[in-house]
């Protein structure tokens, strides 16, 4: 993995450019939240303007992945509404796409979203058509899958959204109530993902509210950590199976912390006069 540690940034700060990277989609707006050098895997706010079409077939040449944050969007027939979720792996055909009153959408590629108007073969494995996570079943209580014994679970929701056959990657939503905390600091083998949808949640380098971004590297540890008003955020682990390893830690969690992100140069060039209104996508 060679994106850079960026924890954290509200989104909402990074400017928008026109058209995504790769040709594809040349009349939609993009927020570049990260992006791996090496690879072109990247993570991304897309806007689509109202009355964005696609009539011919796009194939493109990278898993997407999606997550609606306002607005609606059609592909191949299927709408896609507010907190929405899908992954098309690569190959998937997409017979039509539509955005008839516009959709700002949270989106990952695996690669360079190049597209191609012929069919290609795709694994059906990896394909999950469409979650309507609002009224998916939320689990409570450990999640094995995690090894997450030393996690406090108290009224805590899991939502799975993806598990990839090959890699063990993952993606999945994590709601946290009111006033939960936890005192001790972990780390993971894989790089960890996450994306606030709604809520507040104190980080010793600052307040994550909705917006906020962040893409943490491998065995960097963090912690404690807990929230006010509760929050919502969407997770991903890249690299292989997730897991955590619990450690105490010396310092209490600070409910005030000062905002002291982990940033590249140009990054922090985006914070400097920023103004930011809460979610504003």
């Amino acid at each position: 993995m060679t994106r850079p540690h960026i924890e954290f940034i509200p989104s909402q700060v990074i400017p928008w450019v026109d058209g995504l990277y790769g040709g594809a989609r040349s009349d939609v707006r993009v927020r570049i939240l990260s992006m791996d050098s090496d690879t072109g895997a990247s993570s991304l706010v897309i806007k689509y303007p109202p009355g964005w079409t696609r009539t011919q077939q796009e194939v493109i040449q990278a898993d997407e992945e999606l997550f609606v944050l306002e607005g609606s969007l059609e592909i191949s027939g299927v709408i896609y509404g507010k907190h929405d979720y899908a992954h098309l792996p690569i190959g998937y055909p997409r017979s039509n796409a539509a955005s008839p009153s516009g959709a700002v959408v949270l989106t990952f590629f695996s690669a360079t979203p190049e597209a191609r108007e012929q069919a290609g073969d795709y694994d059906e494995r990896r394909l999950v058509r469409r979650i309507d996570t609002r009224q998916q079943m939320a689990h409570q209580g450990p999640r094995e899958h995690m090894a997450s014994e030393g996690f406090s679970h108290t009224g805590t929701v899991h939502k799975s959204l993806f598990h990839d056959p090959d890699s063990d990657e993952r993606s999945w939503l994590v709601g946290l109530p009111p006033y939960w905390s936890m005192t001790s600091a972990e780390t993971h083998p894989v790089c960890e993902e996450e994306f606030a949808v709604y809520g507040d949640i104190c980080m010793p380098n600052g307040v994550m509210h909705a917006g906020a971004y962040f893409w943490r590297p491998e065995y960097i540890q963090h912690g404690p950590f807990g929230t006010v008003g509760g929050t919502l955020h969407f997770c991903r682990a890249k690299g292989g199976a997730f897991s955590t390893e619990f450690e105490d830690h010396p310092e209490r969690l600070d409910w005030n912390p000062e905002y002291r992100p982990i940033l590249p140069d140009e990054y922090h060039g985006y914070l400097r006069d920023s103004v930011i209104h809460e979610p504003n996508y």
